[in-house]
């Protein structure tokens, strides 16, 4: 590949995105409201099934198939002594993913999905296997890990564009296997730090403000880690001086490459990449807690609608997860104070969606049941 190949390969997909069908929307919006209930009373269900009905353009879409991808990498800036434990326990995890025996597993088989871990950045051997399958790792490696983005870079932007491509593939072998919703998901020890970066310095807010405590750390090794956000935010400023999100919050694919190299990790970059193939195939997105949220708020700033395509899971026990959800102006259906990671939420809230889709599909009208429809006033709106 040439030094800009994956650059502007990754450029000229993410310029095909356009926003989602507003017609299918309007056509689900009136089955919902022809249905025999009380008006709007499901709520964000009805708001969620509307949206996958414009993502996908048809009002009689399915959700039978069901994807969690987890996109594992490991990351240089554990050595500031951000984690509660090392790097190679990004690989014990994701291989006991492969036997069903972590928590994601098990929370996708409730859900009716197949979870497919994918090997993106972790710091281990490459693994043979290239084929979108479950039950192995899916080799899609760029590299052994980042850099430790206190002090460097996490990657470079071929890099970083070579595993948005990976995520941009991954999503496109789905949707032609007949997957029709993919969740998000991760594993990465230290992927906290990073996404704290990330969400820090798009929506202009103190470090401390963005810095939960993972897994994890003591008041000490806390204080470390928002330490450690500050260097990384403040190295990555000295090292973009005239960058455009400090001048006007300009939004384009190049300054969310940039951010993303910068600061992010491998696993991150997959899944907004995820983001932009599941866009591509008119496939919706279930987001999950706050790393893969700061994924999406990369995704976001390469891809304006990007959005329209992304429904929330949950509301993350991380203290700006809150914030990054208002700021994509995304809805989550669960409030639990959970902060797992690896997919759980999505895999919580695609059961969630199923139940609302069913209602949808199933449930009979008011002339079915010969009962005077419901008339609509402002505040059923």
């Amino acid at each position: 590949m040439g030094d800009t190949e994956y650059k502007n390969r990754l450029f000229s997909m993410t310029d095909m995105i356009g926003p989602t069908d507003k017609e299918a929307a309007a056509l689900a919006r009136a089955r919902w409201d022809s249905l025999g209930k009380p008006l709007r009373s499901f709520g964000k269900l009805e708001d969620a099934v509307i949206q996958m009905a414009a993502i996908t353009g048809d009002p009689q879409f399915s959700l039978d198939r069901r994807a969690i991808v987890v996109m594992c990498g490991d990351h240089g800036v554990t050595a500031e002594g951000v984690t509660q434990t090392g790097s190679d326990v990004t690989r014990t995890v994701a291989e006991n993913m492969t036997r069903g025996r972590a928590s994601i597993n098990i929370m996708a088989k409730e859900a009716g999905a197949d979870v497919f871990v994918v090997d993106i950045g972790m710091d281990c051997p490459t693994y043979e296997n290239t084929d979108i399958v479950t039950g192995k790792i899916i080799s899609r490696k760029v590299a052994r890990g980042t850099g430790d983005i206190a002090k460097e870079p996490a990657m470079t932007q071929e890099q970083c564009a070579q595993a948005m491509l990976a995520g941009i593939e991954i999503a496109t072998k789905l949707a032609a296997a007949d997957y029709n919703v993919i969740g998000l998901g991760e594993m990465g020890i230290g992927n906290t730090t990073p996404s704290s970066a990330l969400v820090s310095t798009v929506l202009d807010l103190p470090p401390i403000e963005c810095t939960g405590r993972g897994a994890g750390l003591s008041d000490e090794d806390y204080k470390r880690k928002v330490m450690t956000v500050s260097k990384a935010i403040a190295r990555y400023w000295k090292a973009t001086e005239g960058s455009e999100i400090r001048k006007d919050r300009h939004y384009s694919a190049q300054l969310g490459l940039e951010v993303m190299a910068q600061l992010g990790g491998y696993e991150l970059a997959g899944m907004a990449g995820l983001c932009f193939g599941a866009a591509l195939n008119r496939v919706p997105v279930i987001v999950d807690g706050f790393i893969s949220q700061a994924a999406v708020l990369i995704a976001r700033l390469m891809v304006q609608v990007m959005p329209e395509y992304l429904l929330a899971s949950h509301n993350s026990a991380e203290p700006a997860g809150r914030k990054v959800l208002s700021a994509l102006g995304l809805h989550p259906v669960i409030d639990a104070g959970m902060f797992c990671g690896e997919g759980t939420g999505a895999a919580a809230a695609m059961q969630l969606y199923a139940m609302g889709l069913a209602e949808y599909i199933h449930m009979g009208t008011f002339h079915d049941i010969q009962v005077e429809q419901y008339k609509l006033y402002d505040h059923n709106q």
